[in-house]
């Protein structure tokens, strides 16, 4: 039941539901709970199962002891863990999980009362343990984004735990405590890049200092440039780097120029871990994948880069993850304070959210399709009107606590299981910062790029790749304006085309990692067999690719794929196929 590629974790479940196997992991009995746990090796005890492979907060790591603490009563001190991090605690009273204040370690639970109750750190297993059948709203989000927004998962009636929130698991049922999301207080500029600095200089030092082999992922972007920056100049003389060479990016001619800078051991990997893969081999890694996204991420991009990313000597690897959500990813144009409507939140979906990762026209089921459109937007907007009243802190917080939740925190916790990826601005008081600042402050780098100058001028004088360096960004003069309203008018330009042509980016090494995977349908075509039969994608198409009449793109690949590992391979029908007229009540 818990499958090949399944990430470690657990699954606790009270009631009649289907439970693992007895070969699939370690089970017992805790109070009125049954408790089942594989591959957490060493990170598990009676009463303790720490759920990511590394527990540490800006100024060092975090023993067992104080997550034992904290769990028992502290559940402020695990919300401040450095993303991704979770643990689950067992007692007579049954299971208690907690994860980080970004909810980034994926932890899932059925609903509160009634019915079969389940926790775990897999929406699939959870969802096979109560038999459920695939949920149509987060099935319509995924086909047009690629990744969930709040906390639905693919499976109906298992959801994702809130950040910052507390699931526990006993006699009567799931009971999930938290704070909701408060808007909070403003902070000057000034004060944000002096905490900031402060933070990420204590943040660096200390993880130098447990990890000195450490790896910084570096690009020619401006986050990787802060983190470079955070590093006492002593200390950049050796200190490892890695770049990925990733076609048509300047990447690594600047990661180069800096590494020659400073002292830097630099080391270039190219995207080339393609070569020589075999059509059966390429499903079986897009599988996996899957599994481990949860079916909720891309696993043609996930596996494209485990790939090209295996045998890389770089067990710590140093992330500038994070730095977007101080920048405003979704800001457009003149930002001051505004209200916004429905449309608003439909043209945010159409030009910045759908665009890159929906699946292409023709695959879906007409009438599903339709549907699917105006229920994503409805989904999106929801998601802003979360956020607040006002349109810029509102598309922060959808970026933050949707984008950044459900799409970096289940591709990040996969990986961290191939190596530790440490994120110092996923730091709970670095975002606590971005989000307290006000949007102007944030627009066109206004905050990252005075945060560069004060953590190191000379690195802030150096352009970045493809813009200009981060001092005219920190005090921006009329040529940053005209300069970064030519690089918006062009990007826009690109969404308008991709729109036009209906296509999509695929991920670096996703067209060729696509193209074996369907190579292997054409070859075994009973795989795709429940796809045929299901309510979501059109038999026809099915057939049309097979044929070789359509080559799909690898949007489509993916979310099949998502489709087939949620549904479950030993399925005889497929849990994807259901009677038309429940389909019809759940719409």
């Amino acid at each position: 039941m818990i499958g090949r590629g399944a990430l470690p974790g657990f699954l606790a479940a009270q009631g009649t539901v289907q439970r693992p196997d007895p070969d699939s992991g370690t089970g017992r009995r805790v109070g009125p709970v049954d408790l089942t746990h594989w591959g957490l090796d060493g990170r598990a005890d009676a009463e303790l199962l720490v759920l990511s492979p590394i527990s540490r907060v800006a100024h060092g790591a975090v023993s067992r002891r104080r997550i034992r603490e904290g769990m028992a009563g502290d559940p402020a001190m695990i919300g401040a863990m450095l993303p991704p991090f979770a643990a689950a605690e067992a007692s007579v009273r049954g299971v208690t999980m907690a994860a980080d204040s970004m909810g980034f370690r994926p932890l899932f639970h059925s609903a509160p009362g009634g019915g079969p109750a389940v926790m775990s750190t897999s929406a699939l297993v959870a969802g096979r343990a109560i038999g459920a059948g695939p949920d149509d709203v987060a099935v319509a989000v995924q086909s047009l984004l690629g990744w969930q927004l709040g906390q639905r998962t693919l499976s109906a009636g298992i959801s994702k735990l809130s950040p910052g929130h507390v699931a526990t698991l006993g006699a009567d049922g799931v009971r999930v405590t938290g704070a909701e999301f408060e808007e909070p207080a403003e902070i000057g500029l000034a004060d944000a890049v002096s905490e900031a600095v402060e933070l990420l200089r204590t943040s660096l030092e200390a993880l130098l200092d447990d990890h000195p082999d450490a790896v910084l992922q570096l690009t020619g972007g401006q986050d990787s440039r802060l983190l470079l920056s955070a590093v006492h100049p002593a200390r950049r003389r050796g200190l490892r780097a890695l770049t990925l060479a990733v076609p048509g990016s300047g990447d690594v001619a600047m990661a180069s120029q800096l590494a020659a800078r400073f002292g830097l051991e630099h080391q270039v990997r190219e995207l080339d871990g393609l070569d020589g893969v075999d059509p059966a081999d390429a499903w079986d890694e897009v599988c996996e994948a899957a599994r481990a996204l949860d079916g909720m991420a891309d696993p043609i991009a996930f596996a494209a880069l485990a790939l090209t990313e295996r045998g890389t000597d770089a067990p710590v690897r140093i992330s500038g993850l994070g730095g977007e959500v101080a920048r405003g990813f979704y800001y457009v144009g003149v930002v001051r304070d505004r209200t916004y409507t429905r449309r608003d939140s439909e043209r945010l979906a159409a030009w910045r959210m759908f665009a890159n990762e929906s699946v292409e026209h023709g695959m879906l089921d007409e009438e599903f399709a339709a549907w699917a459109r105006e229920t994503a937007v409805d989904e999106v907007d929801r998601a802003l009107r979360g956020g607040g009243a006002e349109w810029y802190r509102a598309t922060d917080a959808l970026y933050l606590r949707h984008r950044m939740q459900r799409w970096a925190g289940a591709t990040d916790t996969a990986a961290d299981y191939e190596r530790i990826l440490i994120n110092p601005m996923l730091d709970a008081r670095f975002l606590d910062i971005a989000t307290r600042l006000a949007p102007h402050d944030k627009a066109g780098s206004r905050f990252l790029g005075q945060l560069q100058m004060a953590l190191d001028p000379e690195l802030g004088r150096l352009p970045l790749e493809g813009r200009l360096a981060p001092q005219a960004y920190a005090h921006p003069t009329a040529r940053t304006a005209v300069s970064d309203a030519a690089g918006r008018a062009g990007r826009l330009a690109r969404k308008a085309l991709q729109r036009l042509n209906r296509g999509n980016r695929a991920p670096a090494g996703g067209d060729t990692l696509a193209g074996l995977v369907v190579a292997y349908w054409r070859a075994h075509p009973e795989v795709v067999a429940p796809l045929a039969r299901g309510p979501f994608v059109r038999a026809d198409w099915i057939a049309d690719v097979l044929a070789r009449r359509i080559e799909p793109r690898p949007s489509s690949v993916a979310f099949a794929t998502n489709l087939l590992v949620a549904a479950g391979s030993d399925a005889p029908d497929g849990a994807l196929a259901r009677p038309e007229e429940e389909r019809k009540m759940r719409r």
